[in-house]
């Protein structure tokens, strides 16, 4: 039960990660604020998605911005997100 809330409380973070990015917060500093802590945690969370390869780092030093690898974000959603649909019925008491 803990590691699920564990695993759950990952998985928000990584799509907060992913989203920001998404959106044009690439910076460090950006990602920070997003995730409400340091430059050197959002650095080290955004670390694990490299390794993962959903994010690619472009820059050096200061300069570091952050793109997401499409691809690989569309398998890691189809891997750890069910997206239902669910479709509109017409109002037939009309």
């Amino acid at each position: 039960m803990e590691d699920d809330k564990r695993e759950a409380k990952k998985l928000v973070r990584d799509l907060k990660i992913i989203t920001a990015i998404s959106v044009g917060k690439n910076r460090n500093k950006d990602l920070a604020k997003v995730l409400d802590t340091d430059k050197s945690f959002a650095s080290k969370k955004v670390k694990e998605l490299e390794e993962q390869g959903l994010v690619r780092r472009e820059g050096d030093g200061k300069e570091v911005r952050y793109e997401l690898n499409e691809f690989n974000i569309v398998k890691f959603l189809q891997s750890k997100v069910v997206i239902k649909w669910q479709e509109k019925k017409k109002d037939s008491s009309k």
